[in-house]
């Protein structure tokens, strides 16, 4: 397990929530009672307004407090040791109790009310209060009932084994539970029918009206404690035979018992004699509890025809999404909502190095191990995360997936969560895949790349050293003029190639691009620049003829336009239109002598023209306005299938 998933809480079911709700208010409602009762004992409480306190002393009210904070802790699982430890202080505390009398009175009873004269009901018999009412003689808070004593016992070590991680003592608590309700319905029963328990015949131990409350919500809080096992699992059980049970058990639990009291009755008021009760009783309850059965088994008979429907519909399902599931390049992996393992495909097998018969009901932690590519610390699993915040997480990078037989492997990874028809959680997906053969396709790419790279700067370097010889020996004014402007066409090549560059050719900065050309002219006290557009990715394509097209551009404003004088004012800004298209302007004004069109066109003019229109197939649209020179180019960012301008001729420059 990594250390991500040892400190994750998973969501629990409705059901689940439900039930440990209910074992958290059970518990709550036992101490309410423990201390109900010392309280009378006290005298906070009028006596004559509460039930009996007889075979309920101070020490027992303690006790089941006691054992109502054990349930409490119980209900978190954290803090369970606690409540293994109450459990066992609860069943030394009883068998103490019980050997009270072999030891002699310790005394507890008065420590904890130091002033026995307050309470005054205390007898030696609950159901003999009426015929005691007149005695003057008030007792002290003594006799413990051994139905209380046995009851706090069978809790604590219930209560001790209930989280045992063996078979044996998890049944032995569900067994003890069960003995605790029992003892608690005899009780209760025994009284509705008369039975006389001031000796405390077995199994007939007598419980006060708080002693049975207090009985029944620990019995029932402990079933409830623990809904995946046991008797809690068997009622909740999505299957035909949890069906009936729930159908059955109300009737279990009621139908007996009335009948078995009308029974009492008839045999009480001496209509029939105790045999002919016993037959009326018997026959009574097979009648009923078969009414119970026949009603259940048609009501699970109509729920197995629905599930053998909604079978085949699996089956059929199964089918399709094991096909899918074998179709798909990734690995898949799928969990129940604790975590475990449900199915793997084959790519997730090859690349985890675990069958699918060998993974399933793993967690999922163990069969998928990951870790961060530099730390090397365990990575949160994004499976176990999609469970804890229900949500889909992004395909994420950087990990390093650790086979079954200790290999690695870069891998990306998402998670999300399955979420069912009535909104709980069922359980959750990872996909992941190998990335080795990309990364290793990315290293080769950066490899040609660098490669191209040099060559390109190689060729750039020899070409302008060439130039900058032919400059050196010129001697025709004409001609240094021309290789000047051949070198500041190379130069700004040159750039144009660092911004592909620090992209890995992958594109490059258009408002980088315009910044770079025109950063010489923008100076202090001089023309006035602006740049206005949000950043653009020039695919390669287009980067070197705008780079051309806006050098061209400046150097024509430097010699007769608005960057020629410090008075002048260029405005550059573009947008992306409709269709994937870049629509840039060049705006002067303020320059000093608007040129007349003539009928030829300059070099800068064709070699703009041309570059636009033929090369990347865009248009272009030049005005020479009053305040000076207007451009708008329109150029596709995405390589267009459209038929292009066949380019014209280039001449040379006239000047």
């Amino acid at each position: 397990m990594t250390a991500a998933s040892t400190h994750i809480v998973l969501p629990q079911s409705k059901t689940v929530q439900a039930c440990e709700t209910y074992a958290r208010l059970a518990a709550v409602l036992v101490c309410i009672v423990g201390e109900v009762v010392l309280a009378t004992w006290i005298g906070i409480f009028p006596e004559r307004l509460m039930p009996s306190l007889s075979g309920m002393p101070p020490i027992a009210a303690v006790g089941v407090i006691l054992a109502g904070l054990g349930l409490l802790c119980f209900t978190f699982r954290r803090i369970r040791f606690v409540a293994r430890t109450i459990g066992l202080l609860l069943a030394l505390f009883g068998l103490l109790m019980f050997g009270q009398g072999a030891l002699g009175n310790p005394g507890f009873d008065q420590f904890l009310v130091p002033d026995p004269a307050k309470p005054q009901a205390l007898i030696e018999d609950q159901f003999s209060l009426a015929q005691a009412a007149s005695v003057p003689a008030v007792p002290t808070p003594e006799g413990t009932s051994p139905g209380i004593l046995l009851a706090l016992i069978l809790f604590g070590v219930a209560l001790f084994y209930a989280d045992h991680v063996r078979t044996a003592p998890s049944v032995l608590s569900q067994v003890l539970t069960l003995v605790l309700l029992a003892q608690a319905l005899l009780v209760v029963t025994g009284a509705a029918y008369g039975v006389d328990m001031t000796g405390d015949p077995f199994p007939f131990m007598r419980l006060t009206t708080y002693g049975v409350i207090a009985v029944l919500l620990l019995a029932t809080g402990l079933i409830a404690a623990s809904p995946e096992r046991g008797v809690a699992a068997a009622i909740l059980e999505q299957s035909p035979a949890g069906e009936m049970l729930r159908r059955l058990l109300p009737g279990i639990l009621t139908v007996p018992p009335i009948l078995g009291w009308f029974a009492r009755q008839a045999e009480v008021n001496a209509l029939y004699d105790s045999a002919a009760a016993l037959v009326i009783f018997a026959v009574a309850s097979i009648v009923v509890l078969a009414v119970f059965a026949w009603t259940a088994l048609g009501a699970v008979r109509r729920a197995d025809s629905g599930r053998q429907v909604a079978l085949l519909d699996l089956r059929g399902q199964r089918e399709w999404l094991s096909t899918t599931l074998g179709s798909i390049g990734d690995g898949v992996i799928a969990t129940d909502p604790n975590g475990s393992v449900l199915l793997l495909n084959r790519v997730a097998e090859d690349l985890t190095g675990w069958p699918a018969n060998e993974a399933r009901g793993r967690p999922i932690w163990v069969v998928f191990r990951v870790v961060d590519e530099e730390t090397r610390k365990p990575v949160d699993d994004p499976a176990l995360r999609a469970l804890r915040e229900r949500e889909v997480s992004r395909m994420e990078s950087g990990a390093m997936l650790i086979t079954r037989d200790d290999k690695e492997l870069p891998v990306e990874h998402s998670g999300a969560p399955i979420i069912g028809q009535d909104g709980s959680l069922a359980g959750a997906v990872l996909v992941f895949r190998d990335v080795t053969e990309r990364r290793r396709t990315a290293q080769r790419q950066t490899m040609l790349v660098g490669e191209l790279n040099h060559r390109v700067k190689n060729v750039l370097a020899i070409v302008q050293s060439l130039m900058q010889a032919s400059l050196r020996q010129a001697r025709d004014p004409t001609t240094q003029t021309m290789a000047r402007t051949l070198a500041e066409r190379l130069r700004a090549l040159h750039r144009a190639h660092d911004l592909l560059l620090e992209s890995q050719w992958s594109g490059a900065s258009l408002k980088a691009m315009v910044e770079r050309e025109l950063e010489p002219y923008r100076r202090e006290g001089g023309p006035k620049v602006g740049i206005k557009g949000s950043d653009v990715l020039l695919p390669p394509q287009c980067t070197s003829i705008l780079a051309m097209t806006l050098h061209e551009l400046a150097t024509n404003a430097v010699k007769y336009g608005a960057l020629s004088q410090n008075d002048g004012q260029l405005n550059v800004a573009w947008k992306v239109q409709r269709r994937n298209r870049l629509l840039l302007t060049w705006e002067e004004k303020g320059a000093p002598t608007v040129p007349k069109p003539s009928g030829r066109k300059g070099f800068g003019s064709q070699l703009i023209d041309q570059g636009i229109r033929h090369n990347l197939g865009g248009e272009t649209k030049t005005e020479f306005r009053k305040a000076g020179l207007y451009v708008e180019l329109s150029v596709p960012l995405k390589p267009s299938n459209e038929p292009r301008a066949k380019p014209d001729a280039v001449h040379a420059p006239a000047a």
